[in-house]
């Protein structure tokens, strides 16, 4: 989080403090004129200025990917990805283990944790499509264990069997447990590490993270939420509860009858709009309070018209091999998991929030911000030159941040050419950096990872950034 400090000097600025008041105004604000990493140090800024969780809405997974990596600079207690399908939804078979795992890893993590508003998750617009069951269903279906819960083994094993949790003799994946006298193993699937659970008769005694490549001991945790395996389970007991007429023409008899004992045949998921009324999206599940920003709209736009009208063409081929006679039914299912996006984007004016753009394109609205940022024009590996654009910043009084992978290096290569800047070993001293800063000296921190960083210009907040790809050429 090596951009922490910049994210704290520019939610304290006074224009920040106006574009948070125009992002509250009945028409939403745009602001565009940056690019990403510009347009990401500002979002936050933003968000942690009113002490609100961030969700950001991008066009694809590579983009998302991309604000991911981004956020993580920011100073973020947590950044989540929430991942999404490009398949349509009325498939046969559910999506890949590794997309739900994903979607309740972060569903658990707001269930969880519904006050932490230190929060920031990345979604497609595909997030805002219904595919999901209600929160209190899913809610109802996650259990927090910890050692507060009076939870005996055979009572825990029960659950697990009902999640959709299958027992084996060792794990190594998600979805599994395993018993070794009083010692339970679970690998939640909305966990990153299995958890091992010891307990001393019916008495939990320690939860404790573990590798389950060495199964080594790693930290000593209060409490786990273990959720389902998956929505289908959900979908599957909802389908149990309220039998639909026509469910025969979904599924074969083979699978009704796995149905009626209790099972979970494949393909639920697609079935969700039969037995909910309105289900839900990554939307219905976040808090009121949080900062919704919409990157790029036009293209979340486009993307989403693509999908539909793949969605479509696909419905309409499965309603043909369909034989049903209830014409209310088979609209009802048709058309439950997916939506023309206009209408949860429309939505969203409930929440704070904003839309921003790389390109300035002015259009009809009137609360529009230019951020006005422009890239540093630097040629890399001409530290003279680089020097003296640094010291012309300084004279204009403008905070200047070196973020590189050599630090030190950089620092020393800037001395050369009497150009005097100060390394900062630990990016969160704020009190070092914001003394080197007000002595109009450029910072610098260190930075390893490989994100695809670039520098820029903030003129309106006189903040400039300088990376390794203006320095050495390469991405930090």
């Amino acid at each position: 989080m090596p951009l922490s400090s910049m994210v704290e000097m520019i939610q304290n600025a006074p224009l920040t403090g106006e574009l948070v008041e125009r992002s509250t105004r009945r028409e939403r604000l745009v602001m565009r004129g940056a690019s990403r990493i510009g347009r990401a140090v500002v979002t936050s800024a933003m968000a942690r200025r009113e002490n609100m969780p961030l969700l950001v809405i991008v066009p694809t997974l590579e983009e998302a990917a991309r604000w991911l990596s981004l956020l993580e600079l920011m100073g973020w207690k947590s950044t989540h990805l929430y991942p999404t399908s490009e398949g349509s939804p009325y498939e046969l078979f559910d999506q890949t283990n590794e997309i739900t795992w994903g979607q309740l890893q972060v569903l658990s993590e707001i269930i969880v944790n519904k006050k932490d508003q230190n929060r920031a998750i990345v979604a497609t617009e595909r997030s805002l499509q219904p595919h999901l069951p209600s929160p209190s269903d899913l809610e109802n279906k996650c259990h927090i264990i910890s050692k507060r819960n009076e939870l005996g083994i055979d009572q825990l094993s029960k659950i697990l069997t009902t999640l959709g949790y299958k027992r084996e003799v060792t794990i190594d994946q998600e979805g599994k447990w395993s018993r070794r006298g009083d010692i339970v193993d679970i690998y939640p699937v909305s966990s990153e590490l299995p958890v091992r659970l010891e307990f001393f008769g019916d008495e939990l005694v320690k939860i404790k993270e573990f590798d389950p490549t060495t199964q080594r001991s790693l930290d000593v945790i209060d409490e786990i939420c273990i959720t389902p395996t998956a929505f289908s389970p959900i979908i599957a007991e909802m389908l149990r509860h309220n039998l639909p007429n026509e469910l025969d023409c979904f599924l074969e008899d083979d699978s009704i009858e796995e149905l009626l004992e209790g099972g979970t045949p494949d393909g639920m998921r697609r079935l969700l709009g039969l037995v909910c009324e309105k289900p839900s999206s990554l939307i219905d599940y976040i808090d009121n309070n949080t900062c919704v920003v919409i990157d790029e709209r036009s293209q979340c736009l486009a993307h989403s018209r693509q999908w539909l009208d793949h969605v479509n063409e696909h419905v309409n081929e499965v309603i043909k091999d369909l034989k049903i006679s209830n014409k209310e039914c088979v609209n009802k299912w048709s058309s439950s998991l997916h939506v023309d996006l206009e209408q949860p984007l429309s939505d969203l004016i409930r929440f704070k929030g904003f839309d921003s753009a790389e390109l300035n394109e002015r259009d009809n609205r009137s609360n529009q911000f230019d951020l006005s940022a422009r890239s540093v024009n630097i040629i890399p590996n001409q530290f003279g030159k680089i020097a003296e654009q640094i010291k012309d910043n300084q004279k204009n009084k403008l905070s200047m941040w070196l973020l590189s992978a050599q630090p030190s290096r950089a620092v020393s290569l800037l001395e050369e050419h009497d150009c005097h800047a100060r390394f900062i070993p630990n990016n969160l001293d704020k009190q070092s950096i914001n003394d080197v800063l007000a002595q109009n000296v450029p910072v610098a921190l260190k930075h390893s990872a490989n994100n695809e960083l670039e520098g820029f210009a903030l003129p309106a907040w006189k903040i400039v950034l300088i990376t390794d790809k203006e320095f050495f050429g390469q991405q930090s």
